[in-house]
């Protein structure tokens, strides 16, 4: 686990975008732990940014909606 202070997001994100997509994994991510019971290693939003800055969430824009 690194610090958050080190993580910086990949050239030509949106920041707002990507606080959207690290919350709702934390939610999917705090949802699953209560499920299993297994712990994380880390608190669930700083496991959430770090997984979303690494291109480890997939997520896709979806151009209907504009």
């Amino acid at each position: 686990m690194t610090k958050l202070a080190a993580l910086i997001p990949p050239p030509g994100t949106n920041k707002y975008e990507l606080s959207i997509v690290a919350a709702r994994e934390a939610r999917r991510l705090n949802d699953w732990t209560r499920r299993s019971g297994d712990p994380l290693p880390a608190k669930v939003t700083a496991s959430a940014l770090e997984r979303t800055i690494h291109g480890e969430v997939p997520y896709y824009y979806d151009e209907s909606l504009t």
